[in-house]
């Protein structure tokens, strides 16, 4: 009796994840792998993008701020996100020389990457493009976005359109990397590394799960000699500033280069401010928002 109770409690329990809203993605991480999604590294220019040459980005040099977003979690019925809070801050900073100029969201955007997850989220940029003149927000692929195969959804509506890709500004070059499956990956490594050891330049690297910070459970990056290999090549090649999310917490660690956790904008309410000086070759971050 006692197995027969168990044995029904076992397959209850896996019918109920296999069903839920977040389905069997946890389990058996259905969708597009990461070596899918990262087949090339796209290198967004005014001359191949028009929306990027239009922003004005590529000529941002000096000093000048950046807007830092992550798990914003647009459709959750937990907790609905207010983008009000954000707002509010932006209207008081509207005559201040730090105001940002472009946007970076880290990645889950969405709770389970449904399209009216996407269209909510769509709408928040917008406003910060059309009503509060950030440029561009630039986007990470995180692992609520491409929940129940939903990577297509991603895909469409987040700028650029590619979740592995550079840019750069005056002196700095930028790299998003796509860790939404919980790595990067051999095939990923091999080309970022590849175009890394080739810029000189000062670096900013941006993504969804954190490098530095490290959690054992089922949904962190786990696998340590990865990460200890990424955090001594960027190290090695000038990368001045790592942000991550994903924690829903706000983190920092020194490690000769400045690593930051951004928290969780739809949970906690806070966000990041990148103060960025080309000259100096120095990005450093702010936590801005509720405690």
């Amino acid at each position: 009796m006692i197995f027969r109770v168990a044995r029904v409690f076992v397959i209850s329990i896996f019918l109920f994840f296999l069903t839920s809203c977040y389905g069997s993605w946890n389990f058996f991480y259905e969708g597009n792998n990461v070596d899918e999604r990262t087949q090339e590294m796209k290198w967004i220019s005014d001359s191949n993008d028009l929306q990027f040459e239009q922003s004005g980005v590529s000529k941002l040099g000096g000093t000048y701020t950046v807007l830092v977003l992550s798990d914003t979690h647009f459709g959750s019925k937990k907790k609905p996100v207010n983008p009000q809070k954000l707002y509010n801050w932006l209207d008081t900073k509207k005559e201040s020389p730090d105001y940002p100029s472009f946007a970076i969201c880290l990645g889950d955007a969405t709770e389970l990457g449904r399209r009216d997850d996407f269209d909510l989220y769509h709408d928040f940029c917008k406003t910060l493009q059309t009503k509060y003149n950030l440029s561009l927000i630039f986007n990470a692929c995180g692992n609520h976005d491409i929940y129940q195969n939903n990577w297509e959804n991603w895909e469409r509506e987040c700028y650029p359109y590619t979740s592995f890709y550079r840019f750069q500004t005056t002196n700095f070059s930028w790299y998003c990397l796509d860790t939404a499956s919980g790595a990067v990956g051999y095939e990923q490594y091999k080309k970022l590394m590849a175009v890394f050891e080739l810029d000189p330049r000062p670096k900013i690297v941006f993504t969804h799960y954190p490098y530095v910070r490290f959690n054992i459970n089922c949904s962190n990056m786990a696998e340590t000699t990865e990460r200890n290999l990424m955090i001594s090549d960027f190290y090695k090649n000038k990368v001045k500033c790592l942000l991550g999310g994903h924690n829903h917490t706000a983190t920092y660690d020194n490690l000769g280069f400045n690593d930051y956790g951004i928290p969780s904008y739809g949970y906690v309410e806070k966000w990041g401010l990148l103060y960025v000086d080309e000259a100096a070759g120095t990005a450093e971050l702010i936590f801005c928002g509720d405690n």
